[in-house]
């Protein structure tokens, strides 16, 4: 049963890969954008990438160095 739904899931979301495609390319064709249009969407994709990049490496980096660690203490708590 298990491996039914999975395939079921499956195909659910390929269908809605098909569609989203179809409809974005659609969209895209419908009208012709300006070159100005497509230069800044190719910045702001660029510099989207880039932050997500840097952000991820900034991640990799503090988990590293255990800056990621729950914090400790010697005291001990009032009561």
């Amino acid at each position: 049963m298990h491996t039914k739904n999975q395939w079921l899931l499956a195909a659910v979301l390929a269908v809605l890969l098909v569609v989203a495609t179809w409809y974005c390319v659609a969209v895209w064709q419908a009208t012709p954008m300006p070159l100005y249009g497509n230069i800044i969407l190719a910045v702001a994709a660029i510099f989207i990438l880039v932050s997500g990049c840097g952000l991820i490496a900034l991640m990799f980096y503090s988990r590293r160095k255990g800056y990621d660690e729950p914090a400790r203490s010697n005291r001990t708590p009032r009561e």
